[in-house]
């Protein structure tokens, strides 16, 4: 509802008439009936301007209040930009009859979030309680009609728009909490670049936008919130269990499991493609862990990973396997060169000899001795330094690409002791995989027996078919298998969860690696 075009004499009017009619007015507002009314002037005596609602000041206080405002989730910049306008704008709880029932089915809505992992009072639900209660019995005992009604109508629009930003998308912004959190910076006599943040966050999950919000207050405003507050609900499998995870918890006053839960269902919170149907494979790095899962033949299974270590944090991505290299060479990423060879290692020709490692010039494509090179031209733009394949390549035998922006990649390894360990998170920021020719296997749909020794010859194991025994004498000069690709690209996520179900759908809980949780819960608790 528009206020601005009233006159304020409506309000006077309206009001004078409750009181005359004695609609909730203490008596003690009323110094004596009059016998005739003849003008707006007659009804002066009796009006108390407590209860007095003048527009313009109603906008005022509103304004004053969204300029006041310090935004402590993402959310609130939506009920800012709202009223802090110059022009009109239709109110959302304030009605000329009062604030109807949509306001207590919103407190209704805020008080249950406690059985979801939030407080109530992070909304200021029983602020808005008191005000409202004030202004439904005109006891305005501290403040005038106008600036109660005011603060009541910002608050429930704060509060309404926080919850369903947070229940349709997360009350945290996953990607802007998470790539801010590693500092890369320059390495010892690097110029020329200033310090940056590594992202670690790329699961591009979807965010509310001022189209969503500008929908909410609309659906609001015309009383359609009950269905759009169902719409925007938090759904599926995962979110139940962890929400019934959560309620048992809290029954059984397992505070620490409470707290797992809580974060786990903000994480849940999250938009973005989650793995279903098909084949994919699933690493929690939190856990350490790869699922492999294919529902159409209803098999899977597990093994250990290693992963980023806390300077190299592997980075949360979904992506697509699209091929398997067998033997491949390992690229030094430029963050290894600048940061750890070229420091230590510059013209230390044994050094390269016992990595096995050349530099290919790229404009020639010739080998070049990388003990030659000066610190400048390592870290240029102009060679590739690379380790040879073979068994102590540090990417092991098998590697599974996949397009991100990381170059990041699940391989095997040449330290298979790695695995017994039990914090694996040792890498430059790929992911180690325990058992690589399986998770290999599993890429194609139905192999050959001859196909299989065909990748197991490749990587210097026997074949175990007469098929690939026939072949190996047959073609004893054969060019070894180089790479393969999956008949349909496999979805891969690299995700972190301290608390998940597992395949038998009981809750586990896992070490929180990167201290994640803890970063979670500070935006969380500070909203």
């Amino acid at each position: 509802m528009n206020l601005r075009p009233m006159r304020r004499c409506f309000f006077l009017i309206r009001f004078c008439f409750l009181l005359l009619a004695g609609v909730g007015i203490p008596t003690c507002c009323v110094k004596e009936s009059p016998r005739d009314v003849q003008a707006l002037s007659d009804l002066e005596p009796w009006i108390n301007p407590a209860y007095t609602i003048d527009s313009e000041a109603l906008y005022g206080r509103l304004r004053e209040q969204a300029r006041a405002l310090s935004a402590g989730m993402y959310a609130d910049a939506y009920a800012r930009t709202y009223y802090n306008r110059a022009t009109e704008y239709p109110l959302i709880w304030v009605t000329r009859a009062g604030v109807d029932e949509r306001a207590d089915s919103l407190l209704t809505c805020l008080r249950e979030t406690e059985s979801e992992g939030l407080a109530s009072g992070q909304f200021r639900v029983e602020e808005m309680q008191t005000l409202l209660d004030s202004a439904r019995a005109y006891a305005y005992a501290e403040q005038d009609a106008t600036t109660t009604l005011a603060k009541l109508e910002f608050l429930l629009t704060q509060a309404y728009l926080r919850y369903v930003c947070g229940q349709r998308y997360g009350y945290v912004r996953p990607a802007r909490l998470f790539n801010r959190l590693l500092v890369d910076k320059p390495a010892p006599g690097e110029v020329h670049r200033e310090v940056q943040f590594r992202a670690l966050y790329d699961h591009r999950s979807e965010e509310a936008t001022d189209s969503f919000a500008t929908h909410a207050l609309e659906e609001a405003r015309h009383r359609r919130m009950g269905d759009f507050l169902r719409e925007i609900q938090p759904s599926g499998k995962l979110y139940d269990a962890l929400k019934t995870e959560y309620q048992r918890a809290r029954t059984q006053g397992d505070t620490a499991r409470q707290r797992l839960a809580r974060l786990n269902l903000e994480r849940a919170r999250w938009r973005y493609p989650r793995p279903e149907e098909g084949r994919y494979v699933w690493v929690n790095l939190a856990g350490q862990q790869l699922t492999a899962v294919d529902t159409r033949r209803d098999t899977a299974f597990t093994m250990k990973v290693c992963c980023g270590n806390d300077a190299h944090k592997t980075p949360l991505l979904h992506s697509e396997i699209y091929r398997v290299e067998l033997n491949p060479y390992w690229v030094i990423p430029q963050t290894i060169v600048r940061k750890e060879i070229v420091p230590r290692h510059v013209g230390d020709s044994a050094y390269f000899a016992r990595n096995r490692y050349t530099a290919i010039d790229k404009d020639t494509c010739r080998e070049v001795d990388p003990a030659s090179l000066s610190a400048g031209q390592l870290c240029s733009a102009q060679y590739i330094l690379r380790q040879e394949k073979g068994a102590d390549n540090s990417l092991g035998r098998i590697i599974f690409r996949f397009a991100n922006d990381f170059s990041i990649f699940l391989h095997d390894t040449n330290n298979h002791g790695a695995f017994r360990a039990r914090n694996r998170a040792i890498s430059h920021g790929c992911v180690r995989v325990e058992r690589p020719l399986d998770l290999a296997l599993f890429m194609l749909d139905e192999p050959t027996p001859l196909f299989v020794d065909r990748i197991r010859m490749a990587i210097d194991l026997p074949p175990l078919s007469t098929e690939g025994e026939r072949y190996r004498q047959e073609n004893p000069e054969a060019k070894p298998l180089g790479s393969f690709a999956p008949s349909e690209s496999v979805p891969v996520w690299l995700d972190y969860w301290t608390l998940y179900p597992d395949g038998e759908g009981i809750m586990q809980s896992y070490p929180d690696t990167y201290g994640y949780d803890e970063v979670l819960e500070q935006a969380l608790t500070t909203f």
